[in-house]
């Protein structure tokens, strides 16, 4: 028979998907941030 692996290694957290995802969210923040930021010198918000 097949043992069965404890519980503790079933519940395990999925960290290169947060870590990919907080890359993500990251550049998209400085993304957002640098065109604002260009748009303000520019004048264009007015």
């Amino acid at each position: 028979m097949a043992s069965k692996k404890p519980e503790s290694d079933q519940s395990e957290q999925p960290k290169g998907t947060l870590a990919i995802l907080l890359a993500y969210m990251v550049t998209i923040i400085v993304l957002w941030s640098w065109v604002y930021l260009t748009l303000l010198e520019r004048g264009v918000t007015q």
